[in-house]
Parts: structure tokens; C-alpha cells; sequence
């Protein structure tokens, strides 16, 4: 597909759908917005600061409405919608958390009105992180409705689903390669690094580190929100005006404030009781959800390595340095 025909494509696709993809801000900020204007379609070497968890896991979700003694479940109300332009990584991030997910009917809802265009575009310092450069026979193991793969003349065209070659079929296109989604986890298992990480963690535990990062750390919570697989959430009631009426929500929470940890009942000895005390404790447990947790319980890296949370640390916390500190023997 060249770029004239994919120009036509993007025009055909905003035809029908919502369509969400990079762009530039006024202040030169690349982030995830509806796309009005194909010519403001940014398809570049760079990740968007924001994640595409924000509109397939929204910040903040009503699960029930409930009036006097009756409780009525409220899925989501949406249109079709496109992700157009996902990086590798976050192919990766949203293909982790369609596991983590997988039986959430909220979550589901969603994922089923939304078609995800990948494509292979990804900063080259990402490339030595926790992700292989691009190869075609690792897309089995990500999930996605229509891939691009850029190529010097244009992209080469794959589709991931039936949804993706029937979007594709309409449209008129049909020089496409379709690849079987063959499930998340690889068959030569974690890349690596993420093992050396894994086992660094569980068997040379360095309290330093974790000391070091708690006295620079403020606990603001910023890299939970900017990171694509953060997906700590908390459920909360809210009466409405009218007597008898409210909702239930589900927000994004974060493992670095004080309620997360919070243990109820009594607790004479302290007046907070909590199971993460420290700032140490916080940001550790934090590196070992990603890196030791989520690995066991889902056979897939629970980091894809963008470095937004780098990014977005007013502490300068960088987690390849603290990476590259665990791994030191």
C-alpha cells in the first residue's frame, strides 16, 4: 500500500468511525486525539506521551446505577471506534491487558467496537529494551485487526482478524497477509532480559536500590497513569441529588498513595495501618508487579519498555538505571 492509497484509506475509515490516533499539539506535544484532518495523522518514529489504555480502559467507569433497593449494571455506550497507529509496544501493552481483562464484560465491550491498525514504526533507542526489533512472525502473538509495516516505498499490508480483512475487503483492498493470532506467549518464552530481571529481583534482593529510589520518590503516582499496563483500580459509591439514587464507579488507583495499601479495621498500635508504609516499599512493589508478577501470572513481560514513566518522573527516576542497579551482581 502506498502512501496515497493508505491517505484514501484513513478518509474511508473516517467516514464511519471514531478515530483515534498520534497527533501533534500547538506546542509540538505528540498525543492520542480524534482525528478530524488525515494530513494531521502523525505515522512517525515516536510514542505518543499518552497510552491507548485511555480509551480502552477509561480513567474512570461506571460499573451500576442503583435506585432504592434495585442495582442495574451499565455497560458502555459506544461507537465504533479505530485506534489508528499503534506502535509495536503498545500492541504489546494492550495485548496484556486484553489477558488481565479477558473476562471483563466493561473492558470487552469496548474491545469489541474497536478495530486496532498497528504499525511497526517504534523509536529505535525502544528496540534493545524489552522488544525485539520487528519481525513478521512475531505478530502471531500480538493482537491486532490490520498491521503496517513500513517499508521504504509504502507498507506492507497484515491483517490479525476477520474484523480486519472485512474493513479491508470493503474498501477494496486486497494485497494483505493474514497472520493467525497464536496466543500471547511465545513459544521461546520471556525475551531474556526480562528472565535476568525476573530472577534478579526474587533471588538478589538489593534494599539499597529500593532505599535510594524511596528518599528521590513523592509519591505523585504520575508513572502509574502515564504507563500503558498499570491497571490498579478502585471501586467507589456516589449518591446522587435525588434521594435513593447513585452510581458505582471504577477509577484508575495507584500503588504509590496512601488508600491503596489501607487496611480496614482496628489497629491500636498504629493510627495508619497499611500493608506499604514505606515510599521503598512502594516503589518496589511497583517494579515487582511489573517485572515478577505479572510475568508468573500471565507468561508475558508486564513491561514493554516505552519509558513513559520515565518521562514523566519529576523525580528524574529513570527505570533502565534502576534497571541496569538490579541486574548489577
Amino acid at each position: 500500500m502506498n502512501k496515497a492509497k493508505l491517505n484514501q484509506f484513513i478518509i474511508y475509515l473516517l467516514e464511519n468511525n471514531f478515530v483515534i490516533a498520534p497527533q501533534y499539539d500547538s506546542e509540538g506535544f505528540l498525543h492520542l486525539n480524534k482525528l478530524e484532518n488525515p494530513k494531521d495523522f502523525a505515522l512517525v518514529s515516536k510514542l505518543p506521551l499518552d497510552s491507548w489504555k485511555w480509551h480502552m480502559l477509561p480513567p474512570d467507569q461506571k460499573m451500576f446505577e442503583y435506585k432504592g433497593n434495585k442495582m442495574q449494571e451499565v455497560l458502555p455506550q459506544i461507537k465504533s471506534q479505530v485506534f489508528l497507529g499503534v506502535s509495536i509496544l503498545d500492541l504489546q501493552a494492550l495485548t496484556l491487558l486484553n489477558q488481565v481483562f479477558e473476562k471483563d464484560p466493561y473492558y470487552q465491550k469496548i474491545k469489541k467496537k474497536t478495530i486496532i491498525i498497528g504499525t511497526s514504526s517504534v523509536p529505535e533507542e525502544n528496540f534493545y529494551q524489552f522488544f525485539e526489533k520487528f519481525e513478521e512472525h512475531k505478530l502471531e502473538h500480538l493482537q491486532f485487526d490490520i498491521f503496517l509495516a513500513v517499508q521504504k516505498a509504502g507498507y506492507k499490508i497484515f491483517t490479525g482478524s476477520e474484523d480486519g480483512q472485512r474493513l479491508l475487503d470493503k474498501f477494496g483492498y486486497k494485497d494483505y497477509q493474514h497472520i493467525e493470532y497464536a496466543g500471547p506467549i511465545r513459544e521461546e518464552g520471556l525475551d531474556a532480559q526480562m528472565v535476568a530481571i525476573k530472577d534478579a529481583m526474587q533471588n538478589n534482593h538489593q534494599q539499597k536500590i529500593w532505599d535510594d529510589l524511596g528518599a528521590r520518590c513523592i509519591q505523585c503516582g504520575k508513572c502509574t497513569i502515564a504507563c500503558p499496563v498499570c491497571f490498579c483500580f478502585r471501586i467507589y459509591d456516589q449518591s446522587d441529588l435525588v434521594k435513593g439514587t447513585g452510581r458505582r464507579s471504577r477509577c484508575w488507583d495507584s500503588c504509590f498513595y496512601n488508600e491503596f495499601s489501607q487496611v480496614a479495621g482496628p489497629a491500636p498500635a498504629a493510627s495508619k495501618h497499611r500493608l506499604l508504609n514505606t515510599t521503598a516499599e512502594k516503589i518496589y512493589f511497583w517494579y515487582e508487579h511489573h517485572f515478577v508478577r505479572t510475568p508468573q501470572s500471565f507468561s508475558i513481560p508486564g513491561c514493554v519498555g516505552c519509558g513513559r514513566c520515565t518521562q514523566v518522573c519529576p523525580a528524574n527516576i529513570d527505570i533502565f538505571t534502576t534497571i541496569k542497579d538490579i541486574l548489577k551482581k
